[in-house]
């Protein structure tokens, strides 16, 4: 990844203070714009001119939706739609300038319907009380409302039984405030090698959709292929598509492939405080680290409630000037000590990767999450409010 240039930084709306000078930030998030864009044509790549519902629900996935929604909007490359997860999400990207329609993917409360309206978000509904209520309020401002229509094939999370569709889409035809846009579900193994039950819930999507053509129904738009679907299920393509972790620039799926993504955030934490210390040191809470030798060890300025997490305590690693250094002892709620022995000469005010490359030598997101035994969404969703995001165009 390019190293950007004290001129390419971009700052553009976040929901951070953003503050004067780097050197002044305990730690920050570097997204690189290009870096999106690319992964943008990857996916456009895989799935031809079939429209794409962007996924930035949970703040981008931790890259900044409101900067990231704004950058996508401008490409001009099929974007017809962001989603989220909440209103209040939606809401935000309103105030922020976004006039693209925007796909509430929990659908809205009864108390959020006049607003939802008001300010033309689409909601995802699977309850026959939430139509009729958004129909009633939609009738009183007189404002017709576009809504999508979830179905559970087998997520067993939100949307309406296969066997109940005919019957809701027929309730919607007769609410006269009520436009039926789009049907959606979700996949539950769309990740995985085997695909036979991401098969059975395409299977239930295509007979609900020729059951309603039979009655006379057409439905614009029908999307489930998520991010791995789109990389390695392209009969689940359909009309529409939700890319999301692959924008950011990672895989869901287990085994590589040839799809060349680029991580588009690079996170770094300032050293505050560096020292000599003899062997036999205990480091950090509970004193489950001990110095095997006389070693440099370095405070870095994050910790779990900047979303490094707790279970990196012993296990987890960073780049300092090129080398990877471990983490020492447990993972502190505001700080994180490293054994730097081994890197080159460090000092106070030097900045450590926490996620992302220097030169040959990398610690992406997908990495940390090994170390951590989980996901790269959750590492990324997790990257906290203290960290500063910067966007350049590199």
């Amino acid at each position: 990844m390019q190293k950007p240039t004290a001129s390419s930084f971009v700052f553009l709306s976040a929901p951070v203070i953003l503050m004067s000078s780097p050197k002044k930030t305990p730690s920050f998030a570097e997204i690189n714009l290009s870096a999106l864009k690319a992964n943008l044509r990857q996916v456009r790549a895989q799935i031809g001119d079939c429209p794409i519902v962007a996924v930035v629900k949970a703040n981008a996935y931790g890259h900044g939706a409101e900067a990231v929604s704004r950058f996508l909007s401008a490409q001009k490359m099929g974007i017809r739609m962001f989603g989220v997860a909440f209103f209040e999400e939606g809401l935000a990207l309103r105030s922020a300038g976004i006039q693209d329609p925007i796909l509430v993917l929990t659908g809205c409360a009864p108390d959020q319907m006049p607003d939802m309206i008001e300010h033309q978000l689409t909601p995802v509904v699977f309850d026959l009380e939430t139509l009729q209520a958004i129909n009633a309020v939609a009738t009183k401002k007189g404002s017709a409302v576009k809504i999508h229509l979830k179905v559970d094939t087998g997520m067993g999370r939100l949307g309406i039984a296969p066997e109940k569709v005919r019957a809701f889409v027929q309730s919607a035809r007769a609410c006269p405030m009520i436009r039926l846009e789009g049907i959606l579900t979700h996949f539950a193994e769309a990740d995985l090698d085997d695909l036979s039950f991401a098969q059975k819930q395409l299977t239930t999507i295509k007979n609900i959709l020729a059951d309603l053509k039979n009655e006379g129904i057409a439905v614009p738009f029908c999307h489930l292929a998520n991010s791995a679907a789109i990389l390695h299920f392209k009969p689940a393509h359909l009309n529409w598509v939700r890319p999301g972790l692959m924008l950011y620039g990672y895989s869901p799926l287990k085994e590589n492939n040839e799809l060349k993504l680029n991580p588009i955030m690079q996170v770094k934490a300032r050293i505050i405080a560096l020292k000599k210390v003899s062997k036999g040191t205990a480091i950090s809470y509970g004193r489950t680290f001990v110095t095997q030798r006389e070693s440099r060890i370095a405070t870095v300025a994050i910790g779990y409630a900047d979303g490094y997490p707790l279970s990196l305590s012993n296990c987890g690693m960073m780049i300092a000037r090129g080398v990877r250094v471990p983490v020492a002892g447990r993972v502190c709620m505001d700080m994180t000590m490293l054994d730097v022995t081994d890197a080159p000469p460090l000092a106070v005010g030097d900045f450590v990767t926490v996620i992302g490359a220097e030169g040959k030598i990398s610690m992406w997101a997908d990495h940390v999450a090994r170390l951590a035994k989980t996901h790269p969404y959750e590492i990324l969703c997790g990257i906290g409010p203290r960290v500063q995001r910067r966007y350049i165009q590199a």
